[in-house]
């Protein structure tokens, strides 16, 4: 099994391109054609030369996530992303280079870590959820119990009626 190129199966081709490696590895093996390391080894190639050819980064080793290719990265990606639109930045990438979920996902997080921060995602809202709002730390609940005591002080020895 020493050239990938040309000697891998349609279907195992096929799961390679929609990105599933796994997939692709598990049909090669039921091929017959190689055991679990060789079929890795060589999957993991043809991954990358179709990568490669796609402009994806490729992963580095040790599960580091991928740097984004230069210049290719779409201007409405990075637009959502200053928004703090995660998941539209993605469906861009996604339209924009063909790519699929997972890939894309690692491009637009490898590329979100290189942005410089804007005024905007500096601001308070920052790591919200849309509707969430900002935790005040407890004091304004600490302040109503302790109006509610003082309030219950005041009528017990002052408004009481003692008889």
């Amino acid at each position: 099994m020493t050239s990938p190129h040309g000697s891998l199966p349609d279907d195992v081709r096929e799961a390679l391109q929609r990105g599933s490696i796994f997939d692709a590895i598990k049909l090669l093996r039921r091929s017959g054609v190689a055991n679990l390391k060789e079929a890795k080894a060589v999957l993991e190639a043809e991954a990358r030369r179709i990568n490669a050819a796609k402009g994806v980064a490729p992963r580095p080793a040790g599960g580091a996530k991928p740097a984004p290719t230069s210049g290719a990265f779409p201007p409405a990606a990075i637009d959502a992303l200053r928004r703090g639109n995660k998941i539209e930045a993605i469906r861009i990438v996604r339209e924009h280079r063909g790519l699929g979920l997972k890939e894309a996902k690692d491009l637009v997080e490898a590329h979100e870590q290189m942005l410089v921060p804007t005024v905007d995602s500096l601001s308070p809202r920052n790591g919200l959820s849309p509707g969430e709002v900002p935790r005040t730390g407890g004091r304004v609940a600490w302040v109503l119990a302790l109006a509610t005591i003082v309030a219950a002080l005041i009528y017990h020895f002052v408004l009481r009626d003692p008889g």
